[in-house]
């Protein structure tokens, strides 16, 4: 991208610098205008100021300039696109279809197909595609940032008043300040990193570190099993680590459907992960040795040692550092800020989105949580969904997905209701990739058969799902769903299945008679 030929030679220095040498190795790329230092003290004026320009921020920043407002993203990083880019999302995934990969190497090994991988390989080496997305990801966010003529300011954010933003250089000091008539929080959030864990990045790693690994560890340990502790649990086993993932709660992700967790847990089990449940670690030690070991001894007794230890439990929102105190906002004891329903702050000009106001803390949802701030700061018409409504994926092996009520949700609301099940063992095109394991799950409400809930685990299932966000947008009922027709051998055609299970299943309680559960 072109420089803008107004900034003069220390800016246009800056941005070389930015470009060159931003951003944890990889190369950054900056929409314009980055201050020059030898005006230090001036003062801009925007319709709005995005602080952080991860997926929330972004969106949102995007969302107002589409509608004519002038906006200006402030980010500390060299590079744009938050956690989901450059440490997160993109970079895990990847490193989830390398796992894939090789697991289905080991698997079909088994059925007469030979490939050896070799015995010495790290986590780099499975990561070249992820550095090529990551790039592209990088070029197409600062070419969205160019044609809205967004402008980019890195710095550190910091609070001057409730309309007015400093942004700071490296040393702290003021650069310049920006103010507008609203603000948007998109600060994200970073791995909880309690004092009594001995974080070293050779060891020791949290969410953030783990993919810097020096090399696959033979076992690991694995502190926290929401979605980051199994998501990288199950890649680790899938790469023939021994894995040990502790649970601090009673059950595996409370929220899930329990019948899809329930064979989640199972499949984990056979990836060779050990799971135990309501426990946490009581302390963890680095033990000698040339590569060093880590001892985690857990609150219930147990003593686990390993190559490698993962801690996940826990993110907490960033919120330190940019004078929040300033403007009459106070985060709870994990950084969290807390919005209504149109994201709004308790300060009404102030909103917050994504990672910064907790869960669900998706990618998906952050976005739709900025483009609905914007739109209700300016008036701007369109479709506001509850970003609680939209589909959830957990990356796992298998992944797990959902939208919609869950058999728990609608017992808690007295609502009576029937279920269908599409198994994938019943499906040719499930039979074909080897995955018969999997379940498509429907649920009906009794009365008019109307889809209110979908759960899903298997081959596809973070894709798969939208069929269903569709068929609930749509409020499609039982038979409608069943006549619908899908290409063949599909894993799409489980949701005939279901539906037909789900008619048969009303039909043979009576159809005066409200259905029973299940």
């Amino acid at each position: 991208m072109a420089e803008p030929p107004h900034l003069p030679n220390e800016t246009r220095s800056l941005l070389r610098f930015a470009r060159e040498y931003g951003g944890c190795g990889r190369q950054a790329t900056v929409a314009f205008a980055i201050p020059a230092p030898s005006r230090k003290g001036w003062m801009r004026r925007f319709d709005v100021i995005v602080i952080g320009c991860g997926p929330g921020g972004e969106r949102a920043a995007i969302q107002a300039a589409r509608a004519g407002k002038q906006v200006a993203v402030i980010e500390r990083q060299h590079v744009m696109g938050g956690t989901r880019v450059n440490w997160g999302t993109i970079p895990s995934k990847t490193l989830r279809e390398s796992a894939l990969f090789v697991h289905s190497l080991v698997r079909d090994k088994l059925e007469g197909i030979r490939c050896e991988i070799p015995s010495e390989i790290t986590v780099h080496d499975f990561m070249h595609r992820e550095r090529m997305v990551v790039q592209r990801e990088l070029e197409l966010i600062n070419e969205s940032l160019d044609r809205y003529r967004i402008e980019v300011f890195v710095g550190q954010a910091r609070f001057v008043d409730a309309h007015t933003v400093a942004v700071c250089g490296p040393d702290g000091g003021v650069l310049f300040s920006l103010t507008a008539d609203f603000i948007v929080l998109a600060t994200g959030s970073n791995p909880n990193r309690p004092g009594d864990v001995p974080f070293d990045g050779e060891s020791v790693f949290d969410s953030n570190s783990i993919l810097s690994l020096p090399a696959i560890p033979k076992s690991m340990v694995t502190l926290g099993a929401g979605v980051i502790g199994v998501e990288f649990a199950s890649i680790f086993a899938a790469l023939g680590v021994t894995v040990t993932l502790v649970d601090t709660r009673d059950r595996l992700l409370p929220y899930l459907d329990r019948e899809i967790a329930a064979i989640l847990e199972r499949e984990l089990g056979r990836l060779g992960i050990t799971l135990l449940h309501n426990d946490r670690h009581a302390s963890i030690e680095r033990l000698p040795g040339d590569p060093a070991r880590v001892r985690c001894t857990l609150r219930q007794g147990a003593v686990l040692e390993a190559d490698a230890l993962l801690y996940c439990v826990g993110r907490d929102g960033n919120t330190t550092g940019i004078g929040l105190e300033l403007v009459g906002l106070e985060p709870n004891s994990y950084g969290l800020l807390t919005v209504n329903e149109n994201y709004q702050t308790s300060v009404p000009h102030i909103y917050a989105v994504g990672d910064v106001i907790g869960y669900p803390a998706l990618a998906s949802t952050s976005m739709e949580q900025g483009r609905q701030a914007m739109r209700h700061a300016f008036g701007i018409p369109g479709v506001n969904s509850k970003t609680e409504s939209l589909p959830f994926a957990i990356y796992s092996i298998p992944e797990v997905s959902y939208i919609g009520e869950t058999e728990e949700t609608l017992s808690d609301k007295g609502v009576d209701y029937v279920t269908g099940r599409g198994n994938y063992d019943m499906n040719p095109r499930g039979q074909i990739i080897g995955d018969t394991e999997g379940l498509l799950k429907l649920l009906f409400e009794t009365g008019s058969l109307r889809l209110v809930g979908a759960h899903m685990i298997g081959h596809g299932a973070s894709e798969l799902i939208h069929i269903g966000q569709a068929f609930l947008r749509a409020g499609a009922t039982a038979p409608q769903i069943a006549e619908t027709l899908y290409n063949y051998p599909t894993l799409s055609d489980l949701y005939r299945h279901a539906a037909i299970k789900a008619i048969l299943a009303f039909q043979q309680q009576g159809a005066p008679a409200p259905a029973r559960r299940g």
